[in-house]
C-alpha cells in the first residue's frame, strides 16, 4: 500500500514538473509519456486541480504557478538545493553525463569548475544558458515529448564513443530492491550506457524518488557512488540504500 501511494506522489510530482518546463500539455500525451492509461492520468490532474496546482482544459492541462501549489513548492525547492550541492562535485577538465532529468539538467547552471563538457540526451539543455567554462554537447536521437528526452541508436552511438569522468543522473525512483528506475521505458538504455561509460556515478533525487520503485529498472543501488537528496528523505530508506551498496549520501549544505 505504502509503496503504490509512493508511486501515484512520485508520478503526480513529475507531472507537475513536465508542465512546469511547457506549461501546457495534452491529457493522451501525458499518459503516453508516463506508460499509464488516460483514466489514471486524468485522477492524476483531478488531484492536482483540486490542489490549485493546475487548470483542466478541453483534453489538455496547464499549470497555473509552478510555485503555486504544495506539491510543485516542495519540488522546484529541494531540486534546485540538490542540483547546487550536485554541481559541487564537478572538478576542472571533467566530462559529465547528463540524462533527462530536470534536476540533473539544473546543476549544469551551478558548476563554477573551468573546461567542463557537458553530454545530455536532454533537448532542453538548448533552453539554458551554460556558464563561461561549460561547454555542452547532445547526443542527438530521436526526440521524445514532452520532456524533449533524446533516444535510439543515435544517442547510443554517441554515448558508446565517451568515457566520462562523471555521470549525474536523476530517476523516477530509487530503493534498496530494485535500485534506479524510470517511469519512462526508451530512456532506460540511454541512462545505463552513462553509467558504463563513466567513472564516477553520481545521483540526484529528491525525497519523493527515495524508497520508490518505478516501471522500468536501469541500475543497480551499488553501482551509485554519491547519492544526493534532500533533508526529508526517509532516514531508514537511505539505511537500505547504503547497506545495499551506495557509497555515499550528500544533502544540500553539508554531508
Amino acid at each position: 500500500m505504502g509503496t503504490s501511494r509512493s508511486i501515484v506522489e512520485s508520478r503526480r510530482a513529475q507531472i507537475v514538473e513536465a508542465l512546469s518546463e511547457q506549461g501546457r500539455s495534452k491529457v493522451t500525451e501525458l499518459a503516453r509519456d508516463f506508460g499509464v492509461s488516460t483514466l489514471t492520468i486524468r485522477r492524476d490532474l483531478d488531484y492536482l486541480a483540486e490542489k490549485g496546482v493546475v487548470r483542466r482544459l478541453h483534453g489538455s492541462v496547464e499549470l497555473i504557478d509552478p510555485l503555486g501549489g504544495p506539491i510543485s513548492s516542495s519540488a522546484v525547492l529541494a531540486k534546485r538545493s540538490i542540483a547546487e550541492e550536485a554541481a559541487t562535485l564537478v572538478e576542472d577538465g571533467d566530462t559529465v553525463f547528463i540524462n533527462t532529468s530536470s534536476t540533473a539538467l539544473s546543476v549544469i547552471e551551478h558548476i563554477t569548475a573551468e573546461n567542463v563538457t557537458i553530454v545530455t540526451n536532454n533537448g532542453k539543455a538548448l533552453q539554458i544558458t551554460p556558464p563561461p567554462g561549460v561547454t555542452v554537447i547532445l547526443t542527438g536521437g530521436e526526440i521524445r515529448l514532452p520532456k524533449w528526452s533524446m533516444s535510439g541508436e543515435f544517442a547510443l552511438s554517441t554515448v558508446r564513443h565517451i568515457n566520462a569522468a562523471k555521470a549525474i543522473l536523476g530517476c523516477s525512483g530509487f530503493s534498496a530492491d530494485r535500485g534506479l528506475t524510470t517511469l519512462v521505458s526508451h530512456e532506460t538504455s540511454v541512462n545505463s550506457l552513462m553509467l558504463d561509460h563513466s567513472d564516477m556515478h553520481i545521483i540526484v533525487a529528491d525525497c519523493t524518488k527515495i524508497g520508490t520503485n518505478s516501471s522500468f529498472r536501469y541500475g543497480r543501488a551499488e553501482q551509485v557512488d554519491i547519492l544526493v537528496t534532500d533533508e526529508n528523505s526517509d532516514e531508514q530508506q537511505i539505511a537500505l540504500l547504503k547497506k545495499a551498496g551506495v557509497r555515499m549520501v550528500m544533502y544540500p549544505g553539508g554531508e
